[in-house]
């Protein structure tokens, strides 16, 4: 709309009854018709109706900032009006007194909280810039603009004020009126890591490392956490950047001495880090050469030209070598091979040491473990004497009173002969001396345990034994109730209102009673007496940790049990949120445009997100916890932008369940 530019008889500020002349500087058209209405306060009244003249005489009866309007139009024109001219106007002292109050949200904050300040003024149509004053030095928060509130996040400690510029629309001073609040701006509480430890237990080349760091801080802050590795060249490499994520890992191709440093902050901490710690570890090429066993498998002595085969288990190192060697009255060396079993057909008789080498193919030296077997070899013929099974006629645990039948395979030899020896503890209750049975029938008398052990050997045979076995026998007034199982759903995550069914599995099921009591989060909620009940039905009505313990014995027993289990499981409200993505509505967002980020995830009961948005290297909460799942703003300048949202349920107490991270670029 045209405007018609206003003058007035005498310059603003006047005293009220003075007599000022208003009048049309500028006649856009000829024959218009003019309006003068004067407001205060928000109360307007006409001064003048519709008419031929260009000026109107004033006399102001209050003090106060009047706005003057002029309306003008063309006779018999159906609009109010076509052209306006509008204009302020002092009377009195006022304009010194523009800002009523400068009121705080809050008068101290940590750094990186934010803050607001609102202005109140005597009337409208006022402009406002803000300043910040730190430590004596200025700083521009937003120039002048009709807003008379601003919110801005601190970055700086100690006391400071906001100052508050207002001058009128058409005032050609630099302010009207000027106010100032004071505020205290506290530092981060302390961060401290108090553990920083390796989660692998084997450091090896090729393995993943994982690491962890725990840090005491105010749950409600966000903590950003750095990993740098340093090798024994003092070569330093990130393997994690800021980010709030305490556990890293990563796939060491090295070996040697390294270093691991994590440098921990608050997101809005203004120190490049709040806390360090370091952690040495060792990276080896390999797990250590160790044999586990060296068998053959006879036994010796054997005769000469018998094919004897030994095996050998071994672990650790990448690429294993082997290396027999002979030693007696025919040496033999098989140098370092790659097979774990070696055969030899010895030629001589006498004594003879077997000797395995065993080193990684890239070890230097001559070996890294080595173990030993002595043979004896004879000229006459022989089979080893083994025995090759026992075979009970009843299980071991038995009442007293009931007999148990023992029989002895075995094989080799020339003539085989058999013993048995009974024996409770460190005594000896009974004896069998050799003979051709090769059986034996034993009946416990009272309870206790029973050691019975099984001798062979040769007719020939100059040793006291060529081999033996031990079978333990278990005599008892009764059977002791003994679980051997207990079932659960093969079920991974429960939830609240699964029904849950256990069952326990235990031989002599119908001499056995079974004793349930439940615990939730460490308080026992339910126990039941003594049954012959096998299943247990669970009907979780709450979220928590569940513990079963189940108590069995049998019905005999004067014990309060004769065997005891437990199971735990964890019930949840509902599913964890999981698979968080952010889409983003433009493919390559620009300066000056709206551009919105909508999020998905995956489980979860009424999911909240918070978004934080990194622009020129800062984070900043742009968005609190809400079911709002979308987030929009209009870049205003180009470069490279982070958008964090954390996502969990409603009712997690917990910062975040899940989170993810969309990095973008804001171009012209």
């Amino acid at each position: 709309m045209n405007e018609l530019e206003i003058n007035f008889s005498n310059e603003s500020p006047q005293k009220v009854n003075s007599e000022i002349i208003i009048s049309i500087k500028n006649k856009i058209e000829e024959n218009l018709l003019y309006k003068y209405c004067i407001g205060l306060n928000g109360k307007w009244t006409t001064l003048k109706e519709f008419s031929r003249d260009t000026s109107a005489i004033w006399k102001p009866a209050e003090d106060g900032i009047y706005t003057i309007i002029v309306q003008a139009k063309v006779e018999n024109e159906k609009k109010p009006f076509s052209y306006l001219g509008k204009a302020d106007y002092v009377i009195g002292e006022v304009e010194k007194n523009i800002i009523k109050s400068v009121t705080l949200d809050r008068r101290e904050l940590t750094v990186g909280e934010k803050i607001t300040a609102k202005v109140e003024t005597v009337r409208t149509g006022i402009l406002f810039r803000y300043s910040i004053v730190e430590n004596g030095k200025w700083r521009l928060l937003k120039d002048y603009s009709a807003e008379n509130m601003i919110t801005w996040t601190v970055t700086k400690i100690g006391r400071q004020e906001i100052v508050v510029n207002c001058k009128l629309i058409d005032s050609k001073e630099k302010f009207d009126d000027m106010k100032s609040v004071e505020f205290n701006v506290l530092p981060i509480k302390d961060i401290h890591i108090k553990d920083f430890r390796c989660l692998t237990e084997e450091l090896f080349m090729d393995n993943e490392m994982i690491f962890q760091v725990d840090v005491e801080h105010d749950d409600s802050r966000l903590i950003l956490y750095k990993f740098v590795k340093i090798n024994s060249e003092g070569k330093a490499e990130c393997i994690q950047n800021y980010s709030t994520k305490r556990v890293v890992s990563y796939i060491e191709k090295d070996y040697g001495e390294f270093k691991l440093l994590c440098l921990v902050k608050d997101m809005y901490s203004p120190k490049e880090y709040d806390d360090r710690a370091l952690i040495l570890y060792k990276i080896k090429k390999y797990k250590p050469v160790i044999i586990k066993n060296f068998t053959c498998d006879v036994i010796s002595p054997q005769t000469v030209g018998q094919e004897i085969n030994f095996k050998v288990l071994a672990e650790g190192g990448k690429e294993l070598l082997y290396r027999f060697t002979i030693n007696g009255n025919f040496n033999q060396d098989t140098g370092y091979i790659r097979n774990n079993n070696f055969s030899w057909k010895p030629k001589v008789a006498g004594e003879y040491k077997i000797t395995l080498f065993v080193k990684d193919a890239s070890f230097e030296e001559n070996y890294e473990d080595k173990a030993e077997i002595e043979f004896l070899i004879d000229e006459e013929r022989r089979d080893p004497v083994t025995i090759k099974e026992v075979i009970t006629d009843k299980k071991t645990k038995m009442l007293i009173g009931d007999t148990i039948n023992i029989e002895v395979i075995a094989e080799g030899g020339i003539e085989l002969k058999y013993a048995f020896i009974v024996r409770s503890g460190d005594k000896e209750l009974e004896r069998i001396e050799y003979g051709h049975c090769n059986w034996v029938n034993y009946t416990p008398e009272k309870s206790g345990v029973y050691e019975i052990e099984v001798r062979v050997k040769d007719k020939f045979s100059e040793k006291e034994y060529d081999c033996s076995y031990i079978v333990y026998v278990e005599a008892f007034d009764y059977i002791p109730a003994n679980i051997d199982y207990i079932l659960i759903p093969a079920n991974d995550y429960y939830m609240v209102g699964n029904k849950i069914e256990i069952t326990v599995i235990a031989e002599n099921t119908r001499d056995i009673l079974n004793k349930y009591v439940l615990r939730i989060n460490n308080r026992k909620v339910e126990e039941t007496n003594y049954e012959q009940v096998s299943q247990y039905t669970l009907n979780p009505k709450c979220a928590g940790i569940y513990n079963i313990d189940i108590f069995a014995k049998n019905r005999k027993s004067d014990r309060k049990f004769d065997c005891k289990k437990s199971i735990k499981i964890i019930i949840h409200d509902s599913l964890p949120v999981t698979n968080t993505t952010i889409e983003c509505d433009k493919l390559h967002p620009k300066i000056n445009e709206g551009v919105t980020f909508n999020v998905s995830s995956e489980g979860g009961e009424e999911v909240a997100y918070e978004f934080y948005l990194m622009e020129q290297g800062e984070w900043s909460l742009v968005q609190k916890y809400s079911r709002k799942n979308f987030y929009t703003f209009m870049p205003f300048m180009e470069g490279n932008y982070k958008l964090l949202v954390l996502s969990k349920s409603q009712l997690n107490k917990s910062s975040y369940e899940d989170y993810a991270i969309l990095g973008f670029d804001v171009e012209k």
